[in-house]
């Protein structure tokens, strides 16, 4: 992970059971798993007890060795995470490492992407003052005992000319960033007045529904921007709003995920699926998918005539409203195809429309996107925005209150971006 320094003292830890129970080890158990050495040239020249190694592609464990070990290094974990203020952690990696005397590491960066997302921490058990631990060629000397956060995306190398190996512990780690340990996150990514409120409540009914007692950016505490903050709801693509929405500074997501694990309510002992639906996650798609672990998105949209009625009727208050309205669903029709286009996690893409005319496919497509869902129904009246109805697609009753003049605005603001929006089968 990059650091402002080269490396973090974070204070002195006990390593005296585990330099006992190192030392009670065979010297082949150091040459037993030679993929680091073997993977990484710069690595050619030290051994390693691989307690743990998680990459993209696969998983390892030495079971054994990690099941003797937990209890003396769960001190270590602990120091950590109370360093960073962490409540759990997620390792990638946990290893002794040893560079024998007279060795060296060439120096490289650690350049996988994964490195940037976790801490690499270093502990050394056994080490010198002739050891020189090189971090964006400053010379440092590590200390016996005492716990780094190293910047391992920046040059670095070890020249180890003393008479005795150099051990360490190393691991990488991270916060864990579930809510309620949910196996998953899923956000439903629409923009307002395009029926999430309906799809939320459907989803909401799932026994493995984890869910929110409202939009989670409305919840009292959030630690980020919201629209009702400044007068834009409705609109908010269309003011200073979005600025703020879409710079990752004016979040605290630990917070953040703190307030919606405090207020999620499980829907039954096995609910695994968190759901959250706020209309302004299509301008932060991609902190939703760095704040949160397996995260999923369903997106929705809706005829933007429709869209645009509901708009202008919500926000009669302003002046201009109508092109301020046509703006606004231009923007998010422009934004849905950019998330879909840079999205990497799963997705599945559906429209207002589709639930309303077939409700019964329409479940059974997110079904097979998300089989935990095996009980959603849209069929059921439900209770949304303050009322009990029954499942009506409601466009052509909006859009014949439309006036000539709002017609007019939208259709100027539309037909010359017909391909965006014949792209999700509208018409314009």
């Amino acid at each position: 992970m990059f650091l402002e320094k080269p490396c973090i003292p974070i204070g002195h830890v006990d390593i005296t059971e585990i330099t006992k129970c190192l030392k009670q080890l065979p010297d082949s158990a150091w040459k037993a798993n030679p993929y680091r050495q073997n993977t990484y040239a710069v690595h050619k020249q030290t051994e390693s007890l691989v307690l743990y190694f998680k990459t993209d592609e696969f998983t390892e464990s030495h079971d054994e060795l990690l099941a003797a070990m937990q209890p003396l290094l769960a001190p270590i974990f602990a120091r950590f995470a109370q360093y960073y203020g962490y409540s759990k952690l997620d390792i990638a990696k946990l290893m002794f490492a040893k560079l024998p005397s007279g060795c060296e590491i060439p120096e490289h960066r650690d350049s996988a992407p994964i490195f940037a997302k976790f801490h690499r921490v270093h502990v050394p058990i056994q080490t010198n003052d002739a050891i020189v631990f090189y971090l964006d060629h400053q010379a440092h000397h590590l200390k016996t005992g005492v716990m780094y956060d190293i910047n391992n995306l920046g040059l670095h190398r070890v020249i180890n000319a003393s008479n005795e190996d150099r051990i360490h512990l190393i691991f990488d780690a991270r916060p864990v960033k579930r809510i309620h340990n949910a196996s998953s996150h899923l956000f439903i990514m629409s923009p307002n007045n395009s029926g999430s409120s309906l799809v939320s409540a459907a989803l909401s009914d799932c026994q493995n529904a984890i869910t929110l007692p409202g939009e989670g950016h409305y919840i009292a505490g959030f630690a980020g921007p919201k629209p009702n903050r400044d007068n834009s709801h409705f609109i908010w693509s269309q003011f200073n709003t979005l600025n703020k929405l879409q710079t990752p500074a004016a979040y605290d997501w630990p917070a953040i995920r703190n307030l919606w694990t405090n207020v999620a309510t499980p829907q039954s002992e096995t609910a695994c699926i968190f759901v959250e639906k706020s209309p302004c996650n299509i301008a932060r798609m991609a902190m939703l998918a760095e704040e949160f672990d397996d995260a999923t998105f369903l997106f929705l949209i809706r005829n933007p005539y429709a869209m645009f009625e509901s708009v202008v009727r919500a926000r009669r208050d302003l002046p201009d409203i109508a092109t301020l309205a046509a703006q606004h669903v231009l923007w998010c029709f422009r934004q849905q195809q950019e998330n879909l286009q840079q999205c990497k996690h799963p997705y599945l893409l559906i429209r207002y429309e589709d639930i309303c005319d077939s409700p019964t496919a329409t479940a059974q497509t997110i079904r097979k996107f998300m089989p935990e869902f095996n009980d959603i129904d849209f069929v059921p009246p439900r209770w949304v925005k303050g009322q009990k109805s029954a499942l009506e697609n409601r466009n052509a009753a909006q859009i014949a209150r439309l006036t000539d003049n709002e017609r007019y605005i939208a259709e100027a603001c539309f037909q010359p971006h017909e391909d965006l929006f014949a792209r999700f089968g509208y018409p314009v």
